[in-house]
């Protein structure tokens, strides 16, 4: 079998080197180009994941080195795994087949028809992976969706539609699946398999894309126009439809505050949805423009724009354009305000109840916001060049006007305004900011010093600018919830007390065994676009002294949960909590997301760990390492050679334990997603295990 290993795949050969070369800058302005790839064939069509690049040219499939993924020909699609462990392949008239990305011409899997009892055979029209990489859909020329799963590609479920789909999408959340049929999208809900919803569009609908946190849905017709659907009440909240020129292949920003599409198959457009304006255009000389794709890598955050010309990749630093501050707002604001809710160590019940109410909550909050507001926003003002304005007489109120921030007024009387002259005599200071609906930052307070005649003018407009950047009414935890969840806390911290009281006591942990737990309630959104509120219970432990390690948590190489002490501590701990005063929220049928960290030193591991299958095999699992989705392999033949496999192989002992072990989860939905940790250093501090329970809709009656 032929080996493409060192061609395309960047973290397993030479495609590193320029991966790491592409993510180690940081651009100024906006998107800038930042490095090309030369193809020796006309790029048909391409498709990506954060490390890994394929494209189509006249019916085969190459990587980004021109290299043959196989010896294959009239393929019409293709759509990476988004592990990059393999692609799907579509051609006419045959099933679609599933091909390795490392191995040249290994096919997987075909997805052929085995239903016997069908009067036509079906063909495949349009497929496309969860986000996950856990499901796999296809429509066929029956009007079916097809949902496989992705570790035999078997079907699991048949969904009838009116009419074949010719393009299709999962939302993240795994809430939904978007189709293309006709001049209609059909929503439909991923869970029960029943049409949400079908929402008319005036011309063929091409493509559809959720934004990365599905609340959002891009849609492009076949009348130049590009359609933003928000996905609680699918109601079109933006339509553009004079950018002058067909649309095709929309990609959301990670952030979800732009959206690349390309106009006429030639220039590319960045649009900002939060102000609903062509925030930078990117004029190609030629035609030739296939498809855009933002992609982040979560090791750095960096951004990045991924297109083509008709013989070029491209790599486009998006670094450049301005952060999507009304989240990052929200996200500081949140964890301040869940910290300012708990009671303080030595608070009484009365003092607490005077410090935390709906009214000091609510004042809280906006002081909050606008000290993360006033932070993000920086000195805004000595770079947007003030100058005076217009002095309205009637009113007694002076313009000082801006380059980018929104005019302010200011109380001068008339007898002071030649006082003002050149806003180079103005010293602003004491600057207070919010965010307005375009995600731009305003003044809600400023002191302008006259440095001509020492005066100082107050612009006070806090108390008067709606918060509107902070969703209040979206993110609102009632108060009773989350003290609810401060006082489960401190029951949960008892029942940590005592679990390792008493392996203390049995001599099997000591100080140097640190358990840390904690709750917090997360506002979302249900599948009919209902707001909920999920419950996060989290536990993490590590052993600090490393001369303990060994003793206290896995030995070095080792992986079997039952020889950790630490480990069986913190499975102690969560089985405790959840069977006891937890239990009420883990009725049967509750969707319960499970998070699981295992982590790793950077000790090599020379020759072969011997792996017992004690926890299963694992064939190209999808696991999140540095916060990118890749995948893992580690069975009794291929044996642990790597610490990813280790750490893999602790996580996966908490789950096997929690299966077997914790009866209230036993009736639960649950979801398990394994995230690894490899430090960059030696020894056993570095072995530790982080335990996420996300229980959705938790607090319904």
């Amino acid at each position: 079998m032929d080996k493409i290993r060192r061609g395309f795949c960047s973290y397993k050969g030479v495609c590193f080197f320029f991966v790491a070369a592409l993510f180690c800058g940081h651009a100024m302005g906006q998107v800038v180009e930042k490095r090309t790839f030369m193809a020796q064939k006309t790029i048909d069509a391409f498709d990506n994941t954060t490390f890994c690049t394929a494209y189509l040219s006249d019916g085969m499939m190459y990587t980004m080195r021109d290299i043959a993924v196989a010896d294959l020909r009239k393929v019409g699609r293709i759509t990476f795994n988004p592990t990059g462990s393999s692609l799907a392949v579509l051609r006419e008239k045959k099933p679609v087949a599933i091909y390795s990305f490392r191995d040249r011409n290994k096919k997987l899997f075909e997805l052929k028809e085995k239903r016997k009892d069908l009067k036509e055979k079906p063909f495949p029209v349009a497929m496309c992976y969860g986000s996950d990489a856990r499901n796999f859909i296809v429509s066929n020329t029956l009007g079916e969706i097809v949902i496989y799963d992705t570790k035999e590609y078997l079907p699991q479920f048949y969904i009838q539609g009116t009419a074949p789909a010719t393009a299709l999408a999962i939302s993240s959340n795994n809430y939904f699946i978007a189709s293309a049929v006709g001049k209609n999208v059909v929503i439909w809900n991923f869970q029960t398999k029943e049409q949400r919803k079908s929402i008319p569009m005036p011309a063929l609908v091409k493509e559809v894309v959720f934004s990365p946190d599905a609340s959002l849905m891009a849609v492009t017709t076949d009348d130049k126009r590009l359609t933003i659907i928000e996905t609680k009440t699918w109601d079109k909240v933006d339509i553009f439809d004079k950018l002058g020129g067909m649309l095709s292949s929309p990609s959301f920003h990670p952030e979800g505050k732009y959206l690349s599409v390309i106009r006429d198959n030639k220039d590319i457009l960045i649009v900002n949805l939060k102000n609903s304006v062509v925030e930078q255009e990117l004029s190609e000389p030629q035609v030739g423009v296939v498809g855009t794709r933002f992609f982040k890598n979560n090791q750095n955050s960096e951004v990045y724009l991924l297109s083509n010309r008709p013989n070029k990749i491209i790599f486009w630093d998006a670094n450049g354009l301005n952060p999507f501050f009304g989240k990052i707002m929200s996200k500081e604001v949140d964890a301040k305000m869940n910290d300012w809710v708990k009671m303080m160590q030595g608070e009484s019940m009365e003092e607490y109840a005077i410090r935390v109410n709906d009214e000091t909550r609510m004042k809280q909050q906006q002081i909050f916001a606008q000290e993360v507001a006033t932070e993000l926003a920086g000195d805004r003002i000595s770079i947007d060049n003030p100058f005076v304005g217009n002095y309205d007489a009637s009113s007694n109120m002076l313009n000082i006007d801006f380059k980018q921030l929104p005019s302010i007024s200011l109380e001068v009387p008339a007898g002071e305004v030649d006082d003002f002259g050149d806003a180079k005599n103005l010293k602003f200071e004491n600057a207070v900011y919010v965010l307005n609906d375009k995600d731009e930052f305003e003044l809600a307070y400023v002191e302008v010093k006259n440095e001509t005649t020492n005066k100082v003018y107050i612009y006070d407009n806090i108390g008067r600018t709606r918060l509107t950047a902070m969703e209040v009414d979206d993110n609102f935890v009632p108060l009773e919830i989350m003290q609810q969840a401060t006082r489960e806390e401190v029951q949960l911290k008892e029942i940590k007390e005592q679990v390792v009281e008493e392996k203390k006591q049995d001599k099997l942990i000591t100080d140097n065994t640190q358990i840390n737990v904690k709750t917090e309630v997360v506002p979302g959104v249900d599948a009919d676009g209902k707001k909920i509120l999920n419950y996060k219970v989290g536990y993490q432990y590590e052993v600090i002294n490393k001369e303990f390690s060994a003793k206290e948590d896995f030995p070095s190489g080792g992986y079997n949960i039952e020889k950790s002490n630490a480990a069986m501590s913190l499975m102690k701990i969560i089985k405790n909590a959840f069977e006891g005063d937890f239990a009420k929220y883990l009725n049967e049928g509750k969707q319960v997301k499970v998070i699981i960290t295992g982590s790793a030193d950077a000790s090599p591991i020379r020759g072969k760990i011997a792996y017992d299958g004690r926890y299963g095999e694992f064939t190209d699992e999808p696991y999140y390492k540095d916060g990118n989705l890749d995948n893992i392999t580690v069975t009794k033949s291929s044996g642990v050679t790597q610490n990813e496999q280790l750490a893999l192989l602790r996580a996966a002992g908490v789950q096997n334990y929690i299966d077997r072990n914790v009866t209230t989860l036993s009736n639960t939905k649950n979801q398990y997603e394994y995230h690894v940790e490899v430090a960059k250093e030696r020894g056993g501090e570095y072995r530790k295990i982080n335990v996420e329970f996300i229980i959705l809709d938790a607090f319904k009656q």
